[in-house]
């Protein structure tokens, strides 16, 4: 698959449609909250998208408060991600084959950095899938640290958009 011919904007306009389609197709959670306003993509004070024509594939946000930077979202088309991927979530990255994913992340820090960030956090990594990919893009893994967070989402409970890991072994016995 050739990613030369997609564009990527930094703070593009993405409408509350647009993000809603993406995450459908890419069946990330946050598309149970259906078809909102969504606050954050007039509130973050980072955007990076990536578009094929006119398609949204590839969305990272992030809030900046003058010295850390922290990702608060970043997802990615499945399609762009590779085959055999063990979660069917877009906003889950285990894998970029193509190499979408770390174009946007080095735009996003790069970003960051010339906003003055000295500090750059990823708190949501999926353990033993995502670190790959956010090595690739500088981040390390600080192993004094855990992740602490209260969830109030109104679908965390719905098992529609529960991420359950995929086997191999299973799709192959299936």
């Amino acid at each position: 698959m050739d990613i030369s011919n997609l564009r990527i904007e930094i703070n593009p306009v993405i409408t509350d449609e647009e993000l809603f389609s993406f995450y459908q197709r890419n069946h990330i959670c946050e598309e149970g909250y259906g078809r909102i306003e969504y606050p954050y993509l007039r509130k973050s004070s980072l955007i990076v998208g990536a578009f094929e024509s006119e398609k949204l594939v590839g969305i990272a946000r992030a809030m900046f408060d003058g010295m850390t930077g922290v990702i608060m979202e970043f997802c990615l088309e499945l399609e762009y991600q590779g085959t055999n991927l063990a979660y069917e979530n877009g906003s889950l990255i285990g894998k970029d084959d193509y190499g979408l994913g770390k174009r946007i992340g080095d735009i996003l820090i790069n970003e960051l950095f010339q906003m003055g960030a000295d500090f750059i956090d990823a708190p949501s990594i999926v353990e033993n899938y995502e670190e790959t990919f956010y090595e690739s893009i500088g981040f390390e893994k600080k192993n004094n640290h855990l992740a602490y967070y209260i969830d109030k989402r109104p679908y965390k409970d719905d098992e529609r958009f529960m991420t359950t890991r995929r086997t191999f072994s299973d799709e192959v016995s299936s």
